[in-house]
Parts: C-alpha cells; structure tokens; sequence
C-alpha cells in the first residue's frame, strides 16, 4: 500500500505545475481509442464521464458509435471509420464534442465520406483541431490502433503530432525492458527503485529539484 502510495505521490510531484488543467467530457456516441499515442484502458473509461488532461497539445483516436434509423425505418448501430484528431488545450478548461447530425442511412455515409466535427471549450468557442481517418491494417490477431496510431504520426499527415510517434515507456514493463532505462538496473533494484528512478531521469532539472526538496521535507518513516 505503501508502495502504491509513493509512486503516485512521484507521478504527480513529476508534472508541471500547470498539468492536468483540462478537463475532456466523454460522450456516449464516442469511443475513445488512443490518447496521445497511448492505447486507452477500458478500465479508465469505464463509468467515467470525464478524463483529466494537462496544458498542451493532444491527440485523440475514436470512433463515433450510435443508433441510427434506416430506410426500413428499422434501428441499426452506425461505426464510423477510426478518426485521428489534434488540437492544443492552452488557456482552455474543459473540451466538449459537438457531432453533427447522424441519425439515417444517408447521414451516416455523408460522414463516412467526409467526417467533420467540432471541439468546444466551457464557454462554447469552438477549439481550433485537425481531423483526418485513420489508416488501419487489419491482421489476424486484429487492429493495433496505437501501432497504426504511431504509423500515422511519422507519416507527417494532417492530424498528426511526432510527438506521439514515439511509444512511452509502459510503466509495467520496466523490469523486462532495460533499454528504457539509461542504465542496466543493479540486481539489488526492486520494481518500485526501477520506476521512480526512470520518471525522475524524465523530469526537467526544476521539477527535479521541487521532487528532491519534497523528500528532503518529508523522509521515510
């Protein structure tokens, strides 16, 4: 418990001081892929009608899913193509999607053909973004959104951000990676030393110094 404690406690010593300023509303006709080149957890989505953003430039892949009417009158589940999204939330709190009407047959291949939407911040002013569709590769084993995602981002296309081309160290795998780290980790290392070692050597020099100071304040009981 302990452990799980002072890590997190690092994680959020080792953010800037203006992160997690925006706050991005899910809608239910949205299903979130990718967030900033990462896959996005079923289990951060889940019962969650927000998620928490910092300052900046990010990037969303999703698909929009809803109920639409047919010719027949009949209902069916429209999915549109994966699209790939960029925008900046500097100096915006809080992003909403604002769909188009999507609600026959008809309206759903207009948006097939050319998808549009639009990124509203608290106060309604549309947030200026880049769209694009996403190309993907199906394989036997399925769609990897966050490789095509990667693909896209090298490609310099519309909606891409380089960024994000390169994948983020995953935090539960770096005991077996060693080349997320600078150096080999000394055998006497245990998992926790390995991931607060590898988020310190991430931070800038003063975020560093603010972490070194908060464990000079606050020592091990």
């Amino acid at each position: 418990m302990r452990t799980a404690f002072l890590i997190a406690i690092c994680w959020l010593l080792l953010l800037p001081h203006n992160s997690w300023a925006t706050t991005l509303r899910l809608s239910t006709d949205i299903d979130l892929l990718i967030l900033d080149g990462k896959k996005v957890s079923s289990s951060l989505l889940r019962g969650a009608d927000s998620l928490e953003l910092d300052n900046g430039p990010h990037q969303l892949v999703f698909r929009v899913e809803k109920n639409i009417r047919t010719s027949t009158r009949e209902q069916r589940l429209y999915i549109s193509p994966p699209l790939i999204v960029s925008f900046d939330t500097k100096d915006v709190s809080q992003v909403n999607f604002n769909l188009p009407r999507i609600d026959s047959d008809k309206e759903s291949d207009e948006f097939d053909h050319a998808p549009h939407l639009q990124l509203l911040d608290g106060d309604s002013v549309v947030i200026p973004l880049k769209m694009d569709i996403l190309p993907v590769k199906a394989t036997p084993q399925g769609i990897n959104y966050e490789q095509d995602t990667q693909n896209y981002n090298k490609s310099g296309k519309t909606a891409s951000i380089l960024k994000f081309a390169t994948k983020i160290a995953d935090d539960s795998a770096l005991l077996s990676n060693v080349s997320e780290l600078d150096a080999p980790p000394r055998q006497s290392e245990t998992l926790t030393e390995q991931r607060l070692r590898y988020w310190f050597l991430q931070a800038d020099k003063p975020t560093r110094e603010r972490f070194l100071q908060w464990v000079k304040e606050n020592p091990a009981q």
